[in-house]
């Protein structure tokens, strides 16, 4: 491709068709509030993406929140892709292949409520970071929040040489008309070798080796993006909050629950020691040497409102919140920098059978509180922010929002579902609820067509599956061996399908998707 408009971007191959939670303006206020400060919730708000990829996140965010959206990501295939996938289900969303020069040149746009990006920052130069904070500081209205995410130090100081020789190899010694994925994996292979030939920097930085093996495994479209683009600007924390100084953005909070839940992340002591740190941004830098942090998701509000803590409290307790898997599937323990802690099953337990209750419909806070009588409210919020955390519950926006968006959510996961006819691409539908994305597995996709065609029973579900499956010639995998046979398959699909009915099905009713 081209460096004639890519800017030094790797954009031979395209990125990946993920979904990011984090991206959702219901879980931004949510952060925001579980950290004492306000966020604007309005039904007739705007909000804009900045870099979208393949578009699956705002695709699903602008359907299943009220207001309208606007993004841009300069790939043209892929913004190609996420204005068909627009298109498909009559969304409104105004959606670019602008840089963001050309997005800040517009006189069309509106202020927005929330402005986000999501792996962007520390990929694209130092003027288009000037630009971002530009646009911010235009269209970002008074109240509104900002979300960034970006490869940070100190964690990433020892493997930072690593992603120079993979960037190097692929300037200097690859052929400039070998396949993507050909680069990708020679610069793979000739950083192995250099390795393995002990150089000094290997015994500085132990581990090298298990990382890089560790990347050899990923996805190769997530790889290019993140280890082979050109520009690549690593910064400590303090570094991006005096960035977004100028556009009057002050840092709020992490979009990551499990930050507040101190015993998972820091020893007791570094929770002594941060505790003596009185300002609050010289305490969120000391942190993340405890933690050695190598990626942050923080939130940045222009004008930030501080709640009161009544005003806190009672904006937690009227948040509805709902699980996302089977309660019996929940996992038993929860792993965070400070190692790998036990879900107290005398905690757990009780909080789990509450949301269960009532098929999983959702509920408030002060709803569980009455629920759980004897369980103190820091506990049980504390248990909440730890499902969140592990994506196994989610917070909800109001019963009104979800009512505005339940039509057009339905229209879109019923494009998606069609898509799984095809790919499993996209594994994720959109939730009114919650406000966000699920994730619901290709072949349970194919399950919830066979209910849209009124087929009532598991066995059916899975002849359909099956046929879809057989004509595309692939088979399923169970044990690590193929299924050959037709009756294996179905068996194996027939099998899965009855789980779904008992399991997840349930769910994804009580999330309005099914």
């Amino acid at each position: 491709m081209s460096d004639a408009w890519n800017e030094g971007y790797f954009t031979d191959e395209g990125y990946t068709y993920s979904y990011s939670r984090e991206i959702n303006p219901v879980f931004q206020r949510y952060c925001l509030l579980l950290r004492g400060s306000a966020g604007l919730e309005t039904t007739d708000g705007y909000h804009c993406e900045l870099g979208f990829g393949q578009g699956v996140s705002i695709n699903i965010h602008a359907a299943a929140n009220p207001g309208s959206y606007v993004g841009t990501d300069f790939h043209p295939g892929q913004a190609g892709h996420a204005i068909a996938l627009a298109n498909s289900w009559n969304s409104d969303a105004r959606l670019y292949d602008d840089s963001f020069e050309q997005l800040l040149a517009r006189n069309d746009l509106p202020q927005f409520d929330s402005i986000s990006l999501h792996g962007i920052w520390t990929w694209v130069s130092r003027d288009n970071q000037q630009l971002i904070v530009e646009f911010a500081r235009r269209h970002l209205k008074p109240g509104g929040l900002l979300y960034v995410s970006y490869n940070c130090l100190p964690g990433w100081s020892p493997s930072a040489p690593l992603r120079n020789l993979f960037r190097l190899h692929d300037r200097f010694a690859t052929s400039s008309s070998a396949r993507p994925d050909q680069r990708i994996d020679a610069a793979l292979q000739f950083s192995e070798a250099l390795l393995a030939a002990n150089p000094n920097y290997a015994g500085t930085a132990p581990g090298l080796n298990a990382q890089l093996q560790s990347i050899k495994g990923q996805n190769r479209q997530y790889v290019a993006h993140e280890y082979f683009n050109r520009e690549w600007n690593c910064m400590y924390f303090t570094d991006v909050v005096d960035a977004f100084a100028p556009a009057k953005l002050d840092y709020a909070a992490t979009a990551v629950p499990l930050d507040t839940v101190d015993p998972l992340n820091l020893s007791a002591e570094g929770m002594d020691f941060l505790e003596g740190i009185d300002h609050p941004i010289m305490r969120e830098q000391a942190r993340d040497y405890f933690v050695n942090q190598n990626f942050r998701r923080d939130l940045y509000v222009r004008g930030a409102n501080r709640l009161s803590a009544a005003e806190q409290r009672q904006g937690l307790l009227n948040t509805r919140f709902i699980l996302l898997q089977p309660a019996e599937s929940v996992a038993a323990s929860v792993k965070g920098p400070a190692g790998e802690a036990s879900l107290q099953a005398e905690v757990y337990g009780p909080v789990l059978e509450a949301l269960a209750a009532d098929a999983y419909v959702a509920k408030t806070l002060r709803q569980l509180s009455s629920a759980l009588p004897e369980m103190p409210f820091d506990d049980l919020l504390q248990a909440l922010s730890v499902l969140i955390g592990m994506s196994a519950a989610a917070p909800c926006q109001s019963e009104a929002a979800e009512r505005l968006v339940q039509a057009r959510c339905s229209t879109l996961n019923l494009q998606l579902c069609k898509r799984s006819l095809l790919s499993d691409k996209i594994q994720v539908l959109a939730s009114p609820v919650t406000g966000g994305g699920i994730v619901v597995s290709r072949f349970h996709q194919l399950f919830l067509i066979s209910l849209k065609q009124g087929k009532k029973h598991p066995a059916d579900w899975a002849q359909l599956a099956w046929a879809v499956l057989a004509e595309q010639d692939v088979v399923l995998v169970k044990n690590n061996q193929p299924l050959n046979t037709a009756e294996e398959n179905i068996a194996e699909l027939t099998e899965q399908a009855h789980a779904f009915a008992a399991g997840s099905l349930v769910t994804l009713r009580a999330l309005n998707i099914a």
